[in-house]
């Protein structure tokens, strides 16, 4: 009765664990071997879709929520989506609008953009093709944000050293003031 006492109490959990090893070993590798392997090639990508192209705000009126903007990755003037992106099917998300999309109030606007008539005296980036009669998103000037040319995007680095010398300053005062305290 002894060997079976020991087997008992300290072999079955050495077989137990030996069982699970066995089998999640060998399931593993049955499970990479079982089935034929797939020979069909990757489906083509579809063609790349950009929107038409456009002179004016009213060259877009037919797709409802577009605007008359640079595409980024052409710089060509096409319809495109408040985000940027050519119409799905001819319609528009309804996203926040981007810079230079038609809107209708400054809630139609991305943050750092209100909604106003363009300045007609103004000769930054496409200005000179639009119509005054269209309410566009234009960088908010009163609060810091001015129009990077380059990137035909809002900067907003007036508001970025703002921000960074509010965070920075009381540390530096306090470590000049420390040594009075």
């Amino acid at each position: 009765m002894q060997p079976l006492k020991r087997f008992t109490q300290c072999g079955s959990l050495t077989m137990l664990f030996g069982v699970f090893i066995i089998l999640f070993g060998v399931s593993s590798t049955a499970l990479t071997t079982f089935g034929k392997s797939s020979n069909n090639p990757p489906p083509t990508p579809g063609p790349i879709v950009k929107g038409r192209e456009c002179n004016t705000h009213d060259d877009c009126a037919a797709i409802e929520r577009s605007s008359c903007v640079k595409d980024p990755d052409d710089l060509k003037l096409r319809c495109l989506c408040g985000d940027d992106t050519p119409p799905n099917n001819g319609l528009c998300a309804d996203v926040l609008k981007g810079l230079r999309h038609k809107c209708v109030s400054s809630n139609d606007c991305e943050d750092g953009l209100v909604c106003q008539y363009e300045n007609s005296n103004r000769t930054i980036g496409v200005a000179k093709f639009m119509s005054t009669k269209a309410k566009i998103c234009l960088c908010d000037n009163e609060n810091g944000y001015f129009e990077d040319l380059v990137h035909d995007i809002c900067s907003g680095a007036a508001n970025l050293i703002i921000s960074f010398l509010s965070i920075v300053m009381p540390f530096v005062i306090y470590a000049s003031l420390k040594s009075y305290f």
